[in-house]
């Protein structure tokens, strides 16, 4: 009877402890994988590309929480756990002197808060939002999707200035101390952003690519049950861009990153919205 119920509890363990691993512990992409290399983006091209473009650079961050939701720890970091964790959705203001700022992501809408499950929602700050992206010199998109184009159809928000050149996989001068980072792989709209203050102060925003910061801190993609209808290409991107961000760190260990949807406090902000 006790060999019986040994085999039984082992089966059981087999049974439901394998597919938990896999799907919500294990960071990896699978058996046999090549793992991939950073991305070939480094601190000094960035900071020329930063330099490229004359004009005042930006001088002040804002910055505007629209959403917050809980969200299962592993979704976010395979491994993290099953308790939840906060996510937020904000919104960046680039204060540039002399000239209109620069939004970075635009909020959601109330729709789409409600569409997705979202747990607190301010339709007070989406407005103030809404009104810089009204007077903004540009729009910067880290991902073109309703939690941070301000709940629009895709394509929606971007003007024909925004476009980037011919060469869209490498990063490109946005305005002064402005770089456009495409993730490649990760899909033709899905961005992050390096910004040089005009005292020298470095930020990245991450966007997608590291939702949280043990993201790229760690090298840990969300769990496959986070990613799921998401390629092996996808997650092999997806790490490259990781390991991207943590050469970046290395190399300019003062540079501030904001993780996409880390509920952290963002560094350096100056406070709400100017509108």
């Amino acid at each position: 009877m006790t060999r019986r119920l040994n085999f039984w509890l082992v089966s059981v363990l087999l049974i439901v402890g394998i597919p938990y691993y896999w799907h919500l512990v294990d960071p990896g992409l699978g058996p046999g994988a090549v793992d991939p290399a950073a991305r070939p983006v480094t601190i000094t091209q960035l900071r020329t590309l930063a330099a490229a473009l004359p004009g005042p650079r930006p001088a002040q961050l804002r910055v505007e929480t629209v959403g917050m939701d809980m969200v299962s720890a592993n979704m976010l970091m395979a491994g993290a756990g099953l308790r939840s964790l906060p996510t937020v959705m904000r919104a960046y203001e680039l204060i540039v002197p002399g000239a209109a700022p620069i939004l970075i992501d635009a909020g959601t809408s109330a729709r789409s808060a409600r569409e997705g499950g979202v747990d607190i929602y301010d339709p007070n700050t989406q407005a103030r939002i809404a009104q810089v992206r009204t007077v903004a010199a540009h729009i910067v998109l880290l991902a073109d999707e309703p939690a941070h184009n301000g709940g629009l159809e895709a394509g929606n928000m971007r003007a024909p200035r925004e476009l980037p050149p011919a060469s869209s996989d490498a990063p490109w001068p946005l305005a002064p101390g402005v770089v456009i980072i495409p993730a490649t792989g990760m899909g033709p709209d899905v961005n992050m952003v390096y910004v040089q203050f005009a005292g020298g102060r470095e930020m990245l925003f991450s966007g997608d690519v590291a939702k949280i910061f043990g993201n790229w801190a760690e090298l840990r993609l969300p769990a496959r049950l986070g990613m799921r209808g998401r390629s092996t290409a996808y997650r092999r991107a997806n790490l490259a861009w990781l390991k991207t961000i943590a050469a970046l760190h290395r190399a300019a260990p003062n540079m501030a990153i904001v993780a996409g949807h880390d509920p952290a406090p963002t560094a350096f902000s100056a406070g709400r919205f100017s509108h």
